[in-house]
């Protein structure tokens, strides 16, 4: 998961409350299952869908992929209202309107990140956690 590596390192680097990420540890993780897993408050990364890739013509028989245009949810949860919201909103301040190359292993460019809305309150998880969440379309090199 390049995309979700990416995005979790820069955003520890740039946002001083997301102090760890790796994995499902941390107050920073990817993929999480928010219910199953402690601390309280935690900020997870996850896949979505996105847009349709872009096709580059070519003089062979087939189309290339320009680039790709996944989408990324985040989704932040705490005991606190004022916390999960908050978090939430230091990711999206962090990541909307990025262009360039994230500082990671990768060296993947990142054409462009941008929200497609700013964060809102989902409802609340099993242990009565308030959840917010925000999305974002991804445009990025294939390599």
């Amino acid at each position: 998961m390049p995309l979700l590596d990416d995005i979790g390192t820069y955003l520890v680097a740039q946002v001083g409350g997301f102090g760890k990420f790796s994995g499902t540890t941390g107050n920073l993780a990817k993929g999480a299952n928010l219910d199953a897993i402690a601390p309280d408050t935690m900020v997870s990364l996850y896949d979505t869908a996105g847009l349709p890739s872009a096709q580059a013509f070519s003089t062979g028989a087939a189309a290339s992929i320009a680039f790709e245009q996944p989408g990324l949810q985040i989704l932040s949860r705490s005991t606190s209202y004022k916390t999960a919201r908050d978090n939430a909103y230091l990711a999206y301040q962090a990541l909307d309107g990025f262009t360039g190359l994230l500082p990671t292993a990768t060296g993947i460019q990142y054409q462009s990140i941008d929200a497609a809305h700013a964060p809102f309150f989902i409802g609340r998880d099993s242990n009565d956690r308030p959840l917010f969440s925000v999305n974002f379309n991804i445009r990025k090199d294939t390599t």
